[in-house]
């Protein structure tokens, strides 16, 4: 996709970050109003905090502040200047209560937790659906990822079937995964574990 620039995120770019998310004029979660006070902050939260307890207020200020300490990761693909997609890969040490949200085993490691990492979350603004968004942010990603060290990425694909609800996706497709060299590692009720082994 030509017109599309993936970024990694910075505390230059809290300000993206937070416009694609604010549920009052942020196109995140334009199609699903319930979901709109998340900004992404259900992974990084202890199960022992009651998750719907938080407000979209407390989501966003929390958020804004991982990011300008430098403590949030992700990826922000852009068209032009307006934020599309984001996608959440972190080192898994910055993502400890991840297995926990998602009701997942933690994976297996052969090396350090600071020398893996997690994609937990693919968020694409409606009109930017299936237009490749997705795949341009893994790529980035993956890349990204590799220049730094890190040796292998988890994910963890729903088994959403054929379901057409971007609820029951935003986890990342498994045929995206399995097309750029993920392989499955393990499988629950709801999600199948997959890896990749970046060096």
């Amino acid at each position: 996709m030509n017109d599309l620039i993936v970024k990694a995120l910075t505390p230059a770019l809290a300000g993206d970050f937070l416009r694609f998310f604010d549920h009052e004029r942020g196109s995140a979660f334009a199609d699903n109003p319930e979901w709109a006070k998340c900004y992404c902050h259900f992974y990084e939260v202890p199960v022992a905090i009651d998750w719907p307890s938080l407000s979209a207020v407390q989501n966003r200020v929390a958020m804004q502040a991982r990011i300008e300490v430098g403590e949030m990761e992700g990826f922000l693909a852009f068209a032009g200047s307006e934020p599309v997609g984001w996608l959440n890969a972190q080192p898994r040490h910055k993502l400890p209560h991840c297995f926990d949200r998602m009701r997942v085993p933690p994976t297996p490691l052969p090396c350090a937790a600071y020398e893996a990492a997690v994609i937990v979350c693919f968020i694409i603004a409606p009109a930017w659906r299936r237009r490749g968004v997705s795949r341009a942010l893994l790529a980035s990603a993956l890349s990204s990822l590799t220049a730094r060290g890190i040796k292998l990425v988890d994910a963890f694909p729903f088994k959403s079937g054929d379901s057409e609800r971007a609820a029951d996706h935003y986890h990342g497709a498994l045929s995206m995964f399995t097309a750029a060299g993920f392989a499955p590692l393990a499988e629950t009720d709801s999600v199948t574990v997959v890896r990749k082994f970046l060096r």
